[in-house]
């Protein structure tokens, strides 16, 4: 075995306790715009893929970014970064891309890997689900060099900050999803209030994740006017 497959082997179980994480900021204005003129909001995303360590990182840089813009739009810089996760150092290569927010059932403009869907309910509030146009597996084999091995990563991280940036307070509503940390589930749901210029950060459950990267939708939350 050469020294480059043994390398490989050595970063397994390094990569094996990394996730992929996808965070974006929500404006509720965009919100708003998309549900009002039933047209797609491009909002700021940041897309966050695992590494096996700086060095690596930065050497296969910019041909990942070239293999994403096949997948999604690439709209900022991209680097490298140390981020914490479970507890440890996660070396991570972060790109800027994009989020579309689409009226339910609107075709979303291609190339893209994610897409909030806004719905109006009776109540006159708009529900909030997110999906993956892609199976996150299918995007890393797809960003990862070719002579690079499988790995297991653990459920990614979808990090989704809803910021008020309305003329006057909002409220949501969230089950199923840690809001700025805590867990909220159905024992213990109560309105989220946010004011105007107010921001509250939504994290999928590892349970909610697992489903979404597999490419499907999860209702993560409701907007609607403060009660």
């Amino acid at each position: 075995m050469n020294l480059k497959a043994i390398a490989t082997l050595l970063a397994l179980p390094f990569l094996a306790a990394c996730a992929p994480e996808i965070e974006s900021t929500v404006y509720l204005a965009d919100v708003q715009s998309a549900v009002d003129k039933g047209e797609a909001v491009s909002v700021p995303a940041l897309l966050r893929i695992p590494q096996g360590g700086e060095d690596d990182c930065k050497k296969g840089l910019d041909a990942l970014v070239e293999k994403l813009k096949a997948l999604a739009p690439v709209t900022g810089k991209a680097q490298c970064i140390s981020k914490d996760q479970h507890g440890s150092g996660t070396q991570l290569a972060e790109v800027e891309t994009q989020v579309q927010i689409v009226p339910a059932g609107k075709e979303v403009a291609q190339p893209n890997l994610f897409v909030i869907e806004t719905a109006t309910t009776d109540e006159g509030r708009t529900d909030l689900t997110f999906k993956m146009l892609k199976p996150i597996a299918e995007i890393i084999a797809a960003l990862q060099p070719e002579d690079s091995m499988q790995v297991d990563f653990d459920p990614s991280f979808f990090i989704l900050h809803l910021n008020n940036d309305t003329a006057g307070p909002l409220e949501a509503t969230a089950s199923g999803v840690y809001v700025d940390g805590k867990p909220m589930v159905a024992e213990n749901a109560e309105p989220i209030s946010l004011d105007r210029r107010g921001a509250v950060e939504i994290r999928l459950s590892d349970v909610a994740s697992s489903w979404v990267e597999a490419g499907n939708s999860y209702f993560f939350a409701t907007v609607g006017p403060k009660s």
